[in-house]
Parts: structure tokens; C-alpha cells; sequence
């Protein structure tokens, strides 16, 4: 079983490599398509050589090249398992696919997610969809929340939505982390000094401050060793500043 699903994922990993090449191809010239993507040209060399795609630099990819991330990720003629195997009932075309991380997003102390740069597809109706989601599908991923510190607007194995581009904070916005091998969700806001408030919505969990400093270096050193994933902007309904 491990063989196939290793088999599996290498099937996967060469159908984006060939996705990839041709998006590129279609683009321009390849430096441009780097740096428009905000990547070193030997980062998307290496990338087209099948080198290990994470989901973050796929989005700013895709951007770049002008297609959408669910058609990078899984291809726009992917039809999904579930209508393959119910073939008696007619094939839905109003879904879309949104790429799902395969790990959790803690809205705790953190959620170890081995695999947190693979993705699965879940696939929704376009017409369940505000125009919110519907604008950012090129750039949306989707993450289960666990635990119960971003309670009540978040519960347990809630279903967010996450705009992989919007990272820029934004004071009462939730956000999901990656703090090394680790997903959070939570709450960020900017103090009046500069520092980062990192905090829950459940007021049984203390919130956390990072320096100014640390802050600026968050982003300064590319998200090392904590990394915003995105700003949730759909879960149910649309999320935002409190």
C-alpha cells in the first residue's frame, strides 16, 4: 500500500511539472515569469525540473502565469472520484475544485501536519459560493480547523477557505499559520507600538506578542521560522475584522 501511494503521489507531482511547463511556455520568458512570481529563476528552473512544489509558491506561480491554482493543482478536466464511481447520477459542471491541505489547521497551541505543502481537492457547487470566493478560486486553499481556541467563529473540523495571496496583515483579521511543521489559525492585529498580537477568540487562551522587530523579520526573511498562509475570508460566511 505505501509503494501505490507513493506511486500515486510521484503520478501527481509530474502532472503538475507538465502543467507548470506549459503555463510558463504560454507566459513569456521564464525570468520574467520568477520574478513576477517573486522566486529566484534557478527556484522555478529547479521547479520545472520536478523538484517538490509547495502550495504557497504554487499560488504566486499561477498568478504569475495567469491560470488559476485549481487548474495547476489538479488540472481543469479532473473529474472528481465520487461522480466516477455514482455514475448514475449526471456529472455536476457547476463545481469547482479547491485544493485542500492535507493537515490541520490548529485553533489551539498548533496541529503537527507532516504533509502540510501536499494537497487534496474538495470539490463544492459554484452557486453554494459567495462572489468573495469566487473571485480568489485562483489563489484559494482549503484547511479543517481543529480544537477551540478560535471559538465561536470557528469550531472544530470547520471547513475555512484561505486567500494564499492576501498575506498582508490586516488588524482583526484571521490568518492561518505555519510555524515550522505546524498549521494555527488566529487572530492578528498590530499594536500601537509596532508589535504583533497573536490571538485567539476563545478567551481561555492567552494571546501572544512578537516584537516589532521579530515582526518585521517575519516577513524580511521570507516567513522564517513562522509564515502566514493566508488570510481566511470564507467559512460559511465571510470572515473578517472583528
Amino acid at each position: 500500500m505505501r509503494n501505490l501511494s507513493v506511486l500515486a503521489a510521484n503520478r501527481q507531482t509530474e502532472s503538475i511539472v507538465l502543467r507548470l511547463r506549459e503555463a510558463v511556455k504560454n507566459a513569456g520568458k521564464q525570468k520574467d515569469v520568477a520574478s513576477r512570481a517573486g522566486i529566484p529563476a534557478s527556484s522555478l528552473t529547479d521547479y520545472l525540473g520536478g523538484r517538490e512544489l509547495k502550495l504557497s509558491v504554487a499560488a504566486r506561480l499561477a498568478n504569475a502565469c495567469g491560470v488559476s491554482l485549481e487548474w495547476l493543482a489538479i488540472g481543469e478536466n479532473s473529474v472528481p472520484k465520487l461522480q466516477k464511481e455514482q455514475s448514475e447520477q449526471p456529472r455536476d459542471f457547476s463545481n469547482v475544485s479547491i485544493p485542500h491541505y492535507v493537515g490541520n489547521a490548529s485553533a489551539g497551541n498548533g496541529s503537527y501536519a507532516a504533509n502540510v505543502d501536499s494537497y487534496a481537492v474538495i470539490n463544492i457547487g459554484r452557486d453554494a459560493l459567495p462572489p468573495i470566493v469566487l473571485s480568489r478560486l485562483s489563489s484559494l486553499v482549503a484547511v479543517t480547523v481543529r480544537g477551540d481556541s478560535m471559538s465561536p467563529s470557528l469550531y472544530d473540523c470547520d471547513t475555512i477557505f484561505v486567500d494564499t495571496r492576501d498575506c498582508e496583515i490586516i488588524t482583526g483579521a484571521v490568518y492561518v499559520l505555519r510555524r515550522d511543521a505546524d498549521l494555527l489559525v488566529k487572530r492578528l492585529s498590530w499594536s500601537v507600538t509596532g508589535d504583533l498580537i497573536v490571538s485567539s477568540d476563545n478567551p481561555l487562551y492567552k494571546p501572544e506578542q512578537i516584537s516589532a522587530a521579530k515582526a518585521r523579520q517575519l516577513f524580511e526573511d521570507g516567513g522564517f521560522p513562522i509564515a502566514i498562509v493566508g488570510r481566511v475570508i470564507w467559512r460559511m460566511g465571510i470572515m473578517g475584522a472583528r
